[in-house]
């Protein structure tokens, strides 16, 4: 079943500015989530107090990263598309707009996927 992705206005602004192999990766990721929602949203921020945030990451090409939402069961919003550099979060940015999100990210063994098994056999 397709999904529905929509971008923030941001992410078109972002968009314009990257090379045509970031532009591709990006195109690759948003086609991903169009066929397969969370499964292909990367995995799972992290909450300021430990748990689990509802906004996902994906890496795409070099250092750019994905934050998408899932509002509704078959819509997915990209919020927002940034670079992760090593003097640059783009998390802790986020985090500012986003009350409850972690600025700093969990270890990479222990990032949870996007969506569980169940919420995935839902979407």
């Amino acid at each position: 079943m397709p999904h529905e992705v929509v971008r923030s206005p941001q992410v078109g602004e972002v968009f314009r500015g990257m090379s045509t192999r970031e532009k591709r990766s990006y195109e690759a990721a948003v086609d991903a989530l169009r066929g397969e929602g969370c499964k292909a949203g990367g995995y799972r921020l992290a909450a300021a107090k430990g748990d689990n945030y509802p906004l996902c990451c994906r890496h795409l090409a070099y250092t750019w990263r994905m934050f998408t939402a899932y509002p509704q069961r078959d819509q997915i919003v990209i919020v927002a598309l940034d670079k992760h550099e090593r003097d640059h979060n783009p998390a802790a940015d986020l985090a500012e707009a986003l009350p409850g999100l972690a600025t700093i990210g969990r270890k990479r063994s222990a990032k949870p996927p996007c969506c569980d098994e169940a919420a995935a056999r839902r979407r």
